[in-house]
């Protein structure tokens, strides 16, 4: 169980949840450009090293993250047996992060696979579409080992930061 933590002074602001909203999506748009800046300047200076250890970091990431999502998305490790806990877990994922999905392409016990609407930085991280991959893809990979090393995915196939119409993942239950 999570313990509640006294909100610090400087998270009580003086305007409406509804004004914040529109002050937190300033900040998602800011901090996605910074995100774009960090990577090339990273990949310049680093080149392939970079992007490797990025992706490595991320990935460890998704595995530390698996039973926090899980918690949220109240699934228990036996819900990964096979495909068919993934929507749960996933909706809570995209309802966080206001990434809107019309349903499932599949949903099975053998094979889970969704397209996401929206994106709330998919515009700015156009100008560096291999972000998501990078970060995005390599964090799902992590989790999905975590909550079952049988799940296999080959990352995104469309991605709106590539200018498809939507972002596309499938993940497998391997044999």
């Amino acid at each position: 169980m999570c313990e509640v933590k006294e909100v610090p002074d400087y998270e009580r602001y003086p305007v409406s949840e509804e004004e914040m909203g529109k002050r937190y999506r300033n900040w998602t748009e800011v901090l996605a450009r910074q995100v774009v800046t960090l990577y090339r300047v990273g990949r310049e200076v680093g080149g392939e090293e970079f992007v490797q250890r990025l992706r490595e970091e991320f990935y460890r990431q998704g595995k530390k993250g698996a039973s926090m999502w899980m918690a949220l998305s109240g699934t228990r490790p036996e819900d990964f047996a096979d495909c068919t806990g993934l929507p749960r877990l996933q909706d809570t994922i995209d309802d966080a992060f206001a990434n809107f999905w019309d349903g499932y392409v599949e949903s099975t016990p053998h094979a889970f696979e969704k397209e996401l609407k929206t994106c709330p930085v998919a515009r700015i991280w156009s100008r560096e579409p291999d972000i998501c991959e990078i970060m995005i893809a390599a964090s799902l990979v992590g989790m999905l080992e975590e909550l079952n090393p049988r799940f296999r995915t080959t990352g995104f196939t469309k991605l709106l930061t590539k200018g498809d119409p939507v972002c596309r993942f499938r993940v497998e239950l391997a044999e």
